[in-house]
């Protein structure tokens, strides 16, 4: 922000800098897309009077469809987010939750909730146009400040939501039903924010510009063509071969791989611990049985140890190069572990607390392989590989779901052993990944490379010096 003063010295203006107006926008947008604290009880919801579905209904013919729908409509939503450069698309996200939170409120039965999965997955999918629009509108050099401060607007709003919606219920103020009218009125705000973002004006492939930097230190685009003469057909033909580029050029390093293929198949655990929780939960303590539900503020308590755990993780310089492998069996194990005893438990407060530990277990790793994939990327590669990281890990989720979940109708407590033997397995892999890089590089090589990471700056981080598509 800037202060403008008259020659007299009083106040004369206020000016903020466009960076921190789209900034505040995109917090904004992203505290009030994610304050939905009817989430937390959305299996109750649907169990209710309200709703009046079975457990099989719910568990077996509405739940899997959300896993579908994001594993189908990823791809296409990747490739109009740059198409459509980014703002269109964030408004279709906002879009797809207000009619999620419609058909929650309006629409009755089976077919209806798995139209709810369905535009929900169509939300899920499309925030990929959030995550990357930041690094198109906003100065390279406010990339870190920005994304920390959209994910802690993001981490506030799932926050507010937990604890919202534990102490509407708990105090019989609003009941599940209820709840979604304040999740809609948030949903409704963010589509509104959504429409305030100013466009963007180049993407990654169809509208690829090339970067020049300013006296200012900013990162400016500037077209390399004339954009009159450039057709879109000549456009799209040249998009296949900087993806396939940028694909070649990532995928090419082992120690990319490495991190992916944990990334890819851990992810894919965590999605299924998360939309099989409530359901767990639900067969432990059901809610004709008990009295008061904890599972709002279990949420609130995971996101904010979360937070603080992965903003922790970046004050912590260990050499991954040789660590983390080791570091990631190690903590795959204890996952596997918690979520075997998730299902064999009859204790509540155990599923609490073990579905608290491996929430923040995860995200604290997810930060560090989303850390180390990203440096050895070029900044315009970043979204490509998480794209396809996400991809394979939805491809993953969806068999998962069709073999476990579907065709064999295993009940939420045998779901979770299964879970956990599938973190038990990810981990021998990387165990045996551990024990291979310490055998090749040696005690003496280990000693020489040292315990810390080198406070340097990461290979590939500027800009590429590309040319327009």
């Amino acid at each position: 922000m800037m202060s403008v003063f008259d020659e007299t010295g009083y106040f004369h203006a206020f000016k903020m800098d466009a960076w921190l107006k789209t900034c505040l926008l995109l917090c904004l947008y992203g505290f009030f897309k994610e304050l939905r604290p009817s989430e937390p009880f959305l299996t109750e919801y649907l169990l209710g009077p309200q709703q009046n579905l079975t457990e099989n209904q719910v568990y077996y013919e509405v739940y899997p469809v959300w896993t579908y729908s994001y594993l189908s409509l990823l791809i296409a939503v990747f490739l109009l987010t740059d198409l459509l450069r980014y703002k269109p698309v964030i408004v279709f996200e906002g879009c797809g939750y207000v009619v999620t939170w419609c058909l929650l409120l309006w629409a009755r039965g089976v077919p209806a909730m798995q139209l709810v999965e369905f535009t929900y997955g169509i939300a899920t999918s499309t925030e990929v146009a959030y995550y990357t629009y930041i690094y198109a509108k906003v100065p390279a050099r406010f990339y870190q400040r920005v994304t920390s401060y959209t994910r802690a607007a993001i981490l506030t709003g799932r926050f507010l939501s937990g604890v919202l919606s534990q102490v509407l219920t708990s105090s019989k103020l609003m009941d599940y039903h209820s709840l979604n009218y304040i999740s809609l009125t948030g949903v409704s705000i963010a589509l509104v924010l959504a429409c305030l973002l100013p466009s963007a004006s180049s993407s990654i492939y169809f509208h690829r510009h090339k970067y020049a930097s300013t006296s200012e230190g900013e990162s400016h685009t500037q077209l390399t063509e004339n954009h009159f003469e450039v057709t879109f057909l000549a456009k799209v033909s040249k998009v296949p071969g900087l993806i396939w580029k940028d694909f070649i050029n990532a995928y090419s390093n082992n120690y990319l791989i490495k991190w992916s293929i944990w990334w890819a198949f851990a992810t894919c655990g965590n999605f299924q611990v998360g939309n099989y929780i409530q359901p767990l939960w639900e067969t432990i303590a059901p809610m004709n049985e008990t009295e008061t539900l904890y599972n709002g503020i279990v949420e609130a308590v995971q996101t904010l140890l979360s937070a603080l755990a992965a903003l922790s993780v970046g004050y912590l310089h260990l050499n991954w190069e040789i660590f983390g492998e080791g570091t990631l069996a190690v903590m795959s194990v204890v996952d596997g572990v918690l979520l075997i005893f998730m299902g064999f438990t009859d204790s509540i407060a155990v599923g609490y607390i073990n579905y608290i530990l491996f929430r923040v277990s995860y995200q604290v790793l997810i930060t560090i392989a989303s850390y180390q994939v990203a440096k050895q990327l070029r900044v315009d590669s970043y979204g490509l590989v998480f794209g396809i990281n996400m991809f394979v890990s939805l491809l993953i989720q969806s068999l998962v779901t069709l073999v476990i979940v579907q065709v064999l109708e295993t009940g939420p407590p045998l779901q979770f052993i299964i879970y956990g033997s599938y973190f038990l397995i990810l981990a021998f892999l990387f165990f045996v990944l551990s024990a291979h890089t310490c055998g090749r590089l040696g005690c003496n090589k280990m000693r020489e490379i040292g315990l810390w990471e080198a406070q340097s700056e990461s290979l590939n981080r500027g800009h590429p010096d590309t040319t327009e598509a």
